[in-house]
């Protein structure tokens, strides 16, 4: 009974191959029939019992789900072979590609990207963002997608656009730091995908981005910004996907790339892991960590507009408001005007440069320097109304010296005793009643008012020398030349509220400047050496 089971079997072998020896090329691994066989098993000979006749009818019937076949896959356009290998009966566009490690895991898919930037520009200091074009690519192997041993022959790549790529599965990257993004494109949107003979899957997209920059401006207008662009996986972590950047020229620019306000210096670039959690949640999948790469632009401010249109021109309106140092102190309508002509002109110029930038919690360098321009500015109007209000005085100053720290004291405290050291002022004059004493009817006394110069070139006014024509003569001569002897040395000097006035202002001329030029080296050290 045995030997007729295996001569059943090798029947049916037989038939089978019979039935498809036609087809010599045909391959095994990938041929997919339903076959309905019908047929009978009868004794040959009653003589032989150990013979029997096989009758076998096969039927092929089609598949409900058929798979359509890549059997001379050479023949077949583009279209009929991407429509072959992403049929569903091989492919899941909803699944991402797979491949096995040395432990039987499965790994994660490695995305490659690159950038390739044409245009970089509208670097907003108020709105704290940049726009960006240029070219992104994405690379990966997606073994489902490999033709080359169907189609040995065929050595060009399958390219299409938004059909192909619909048709498979797309890593989702999206921008982390984005504010609004298009695909650009005139009839049809500018997006390649290019499959290789050995699986490799490249997507190209040309894109306008226009991406929040979190710029610095406390060195404004000497500012160095650094705008980053964020990429990262939205649907699967790093168990599924990893992004990398291209070996070679991951981020490279446009060689006609030209900035109106900035330096391009040039840019890095970073692969990184994003941690999204319950109390972090910025992905898709919520909880995981996810793959994220990262490039910086490097930019630095050019200042020669900054320079021309507005320090430059500050620091003539600070130069011209020491003009009122050289006029004299009761000139009021010139000064004043001045003073405040170049106050208001300034704060002016303050403001439509202040209007340029971002409202930040932090002082900017350019405040700093428009600061103290400003109180530059309002010093000389002080000044001004100091020197005006020491003119308009009628009591002179009495200095125990002619120098600046005497001279400032008496200034700001006219009224001060001082200790004579035995010397009484009334004796500084000749009284005129004594000499009244010896003079006759016939006599005629001349008080003359005249300054008297004490020690070192200083004077002292209103003193009062009486003379005595006719018969004085000599004896009055002698008389004070006695009273001269007399009298003590003298130790003090008067100014009147005019020369102190004309000493502020002269001294006024060289403190602003110098005390100008000396915030300049600082500012300037401040600026490039920090």
């Amino acid at each position: 009974m045995t030997k007729r089971k295996v001569d059943i079997l090798v029947s049916l072998t037989l038939i089978c191959w019979l039935r498809l020896a036609t087809a010599i090329t045909l391959d095994l691994n990938h041929l997919q029939m339903n076959l309905a066989g019908n047929g009978s098993i009868k004794l040959a000979s009653p003589a032989s019992p150990d013979i029997y006749n096989v009758t076998l009818d096969l039927t092929e019937y089609p598949s409900l789900s058929p798979c359509p076949s890549l059997i001379n896959a050479d023949s077949l356009t583009q279209t009929e072979l991407i429509s072959r290998l992403t049929d569903s009966c091989r492919y899941d566009r909803l699944e991402p590609p797979t491949t096995l490690s040395d432990m039987g895991e499965n790994d994660p898919v490695d995305v490659y990207a690159r950038f390739y930037i044409y245009v970089l520009k509208n670097l907003d200091s108020s709105d704290l963002q940049f726009m960006v074009q240029g070219l992104l690519q994405f690379r990966y192997i997606d073994p489902r997608l490999a033709f080359s041993t169907y189609a040995p022959s065929r050595k060009q790549p399958v390219m299409g656009q938004a059909i192909l790529r619909q048709s498979l599965w797309v890593p989702h990257i999206f921008l982390a730091n984005e504010q609004s993004s298009t695909v650009l494109g005139t009839n049809e949107k500018d997006m390649l995908t290019t499959i290789y003979p050995d699986g490799t899957v490249l997507i190209s997209t040309r894109i306008q981005a226009t991406l929040y920059c979190w710029m610095n401006f406390q060195k404004f207008p000497f500012d160095e910004q650094k705008c980053t662009t964020i990429l990262e996986s939205w649907m699967y972590n790093t168990s599924v996907l990893r992004l990398h950047w291209e070996a070679t020229n991951p981020v490279s620019f446009d060689s006609q790339l030209q900035l109106t306000e900035y330096n391009l210096i040039g840019s890095v670039y970073n692969e990184s892991i994003e941690v999204s959690d319950e109390s972090f949640m910025s992905h898709g999948a919520l909880v995981g960590n996810y793959s994220t790469l990262t490039f910086t632009v490097l930019l630095t401010r050019e200042v020669g507009y900054y320079v021309i249109d507005y320090f430059l021109p500050s620091i003539m309106i600070v130069t011209i408001s020491w003009v009122t140092f050289w006029l004299q102190a009761d000139q009021t309508p010139a000064r004043t005007t001045l003073g405040c002509t170049t106050l208001l002109s300034f704060i002016t110029l303050s403001l439509s440069q202040e209007n340029n930038l971002s409202k930040v919690s932090y002082v900017t360098m350019s405040e700093v320097w428009f600061l103290v321009c400003t109180i530059f500015i309002f010093g000389s109007l002080v000044e001004f109304a100091f020197v005006n209000t020491i003119w308009r005085r009628n009591n002179n100053l009495e200095l125990k010296k002619r120098t600046t720290k005497y001279i400032v004291k008496s200034t700001f405290v006219p009224n001060l005793k001082r200790n004579r050291r035995g010397y009484n002022r009334s004796q500084s004059t000749m009284s005129t009643t004594s000499m009244d004493k010896g003079c006759g009817a016939n006599n005629t006394v001349i008080t003359i008012e005249t300054p008297i110069i004490i020690g070192n070139g200083l004077s002292r006014e209103n003193s009062s020398v009486s003379l005595a024509e006719s018969e004085m003569g000599s004896a009055s001569t002698a008389n004070l030349t006695d009273t001269e002897k007399e009298k003590p040395a003298q130790t003090f000097a008067t100014m009147t509220p005019k020369e102190v006035s004309l000493w502020i202002d002269r001294k006024m001329r060289f403190v602003f400047p110098l005390a100008f030029i000396l915030f300049n080296a600082l500012f300037w050290t401040l600026v490039y050496c920090l």
